[in-house]
């Protein structure tokens, strides 16, 4: 990707921000980014296409301090570090702002990971904002193949795009990576990524092709360390490694917005540009509005 004066990136960020009108944030639960060995599936799965996002869009890795997934999604919904101790009693968040804009959300979900995104991502708030409707998807049974809910949360996707112009911001977790490293089984991860993979393009071209964006992230990984390599034992819980954000869109094609590009594509040498905490101030820049004092994160753009 080529480099342009500073000059030419807040011209290009003033143009980017007047077009968006179409914003998706995709949560990879569980894909977090580690060195590669023998527990990590994430480089273990074959996923050209999320590589080449990689290559053709801005990219870089956001950190976090601890391994609670529920503090993990208050960071990206609230716009503070995920060790701050106003926990759940922040000022206000990322839901509550879009809300009181008048503007239009969805978040699609499934059962298993939905109070991540709609209470914790929401600082606590246990009922939907003012223009928040929630599509909560059935997890699979422990005993269940996984895929179904693939192809559940891209068809809800679809829906939302082709029968409901109003909203303008999508959440989506999908999170078939977290699911089968939580269940022990790095076959069944690998096998989930790179079925994650193949959802990917159908998810973006989607978005694209209305002229919106795409940011890729997760709220904390699991997928990397399927496994302790000391003890051989499954680690099934999450990890405080740091997690992959990616800007998809037309007019982000090529460009770097003054982030890192990774070597040869390989995101585990490459140090985080920012944390959880600058998710949410992200997003209000994108969508232009104003980012609050009281969260401590910075926007990337």
């Amino acid at each position: 990707m080529e480099n342009g004066s500073s000059a030419m990136r807040e011209n290009d960020k003033q143009k980017d921000q007047e077009e968006v009108n179409l914003l998706l944030c995709l949560f990879l639960d569980g894909f977090g980014i580690s060195s590669n060995n023998e527990a990590n599936a994430v480089t273990a799965a074959k996923m050209p296409n999320f590589y080449n996002y990689i290559c053709d869009y801005p990219v870089t890795l956001l950190s976090g301090k601890t391994k609670d997934s529920r503090r993990r999604y208050w960071s990206l919904g609230c716009g503070l570090d995920d060790d701050s101790d106003k926990f759940l009693q922040a000022d206000t968040c990322l839901s509550a702002l879009i809300s009181q804009a008048g503007r239009k959300q969805l978040k699609i979900v499934a059962s298993e990971q939905l109070a991540g995104l709609s209470i914790f991502f929401n600082n606590g708030q246990d009922t939907a904002y003012a223009g928040e409707k929630i599509d909560c998807l059935s997890s699979p049974a422990t005993d269940e193949a996984l895929r179904p809910l693939g192809k559940s949360v891209l068809r809800s996707i679809e829906n939302s795009l082709h029968k409901d112009a109003e909203t303008q911001i999508i959440f989506v977790s999908l999170a078939l990576a977290h699911e089968a490293s939580a269940r022990g089984d790095f076959k069944e991860t690998v096998n989930n990524l790179e079925q994650i993979d193949k959802l990917l393009p159908k998810i973006i071209k989607a978005v694209i092709n209305k002229n919106g964006l795409v940011i890729i992230t997760a709220p904390y990984g699991n997928a990397e360390r399927t496994k302790d390599l000391a003890t051989e034992l499954a680690d099934k819980s999450p990890t405080a490694n740091p997690v992959p954000f990616l800007l998809i869109g037309n007019q982000y094609q090529g460009k770097t917005i003054g982030l890192t590009d990774p070597l040869d594509g390989d995101l585990s040498v490459l140090a985080p540009a920012g944390t959880l905490a600058d998710f949410a101030p992200t997003v209000l820049t994108l969508l232009n509005m104003e980012i609050p004092k009281s969260m401590t994160g910075k926007s990337l753009i």
